[in-house]
């Protein structure tokens, strides 16, 4: 992953699996100023990776796997999709997400003024 002009990195090499239909996609995720991104290990089926972009999230929610298990999280898209992740530590990762969509926003405001 290369980095944008003004980007920077918040959070990397978070260990994550990402649902992609029956596969458990094992990769790892990095948080940016701008946006999430999901590298698969080459030794998944689906092995292309997923860029999220911070402004196009309209929501990101803890859920449980297998209906008990507190280790999920959900980010809701303004188009409508949705990306389902297992994460250790779900409630920092969130956390840190919703803080950069926040700064990414007063960035935006300050920027207009």
């Amino acid at each position: 992953m290369e980095l944008r002009r003004n980007e920077s990195i918040v959070l990397e090499n978070i260990a994550a699996y990402l649902f992609r239909g029956m596969e458990g996609v094992g990769g790892r995720l990095t948080i940016t100023s701008e946006r999430l991104y999901f590298q698969p290990h080459s030794l998944n089926i689906q092995t292309q990776p997923l860029e999220l972009n911070l402004k196009d999230m309209a929501a990101v929610e803890k859920r449980n796997t297998l209906f008990v298990i507190p280790n999920g999280m959900k980010i809701k898209m303004h188009n409508g999709q949705e990306h389902k992740f297992v994460v250790w530590k779900r409630a920092e990762i969130i956390g840190m997400i919703q803080d950069t969509k926040m700064k990414q926003k007063m960035t935006v405001i300050i920027k207009t003024r």
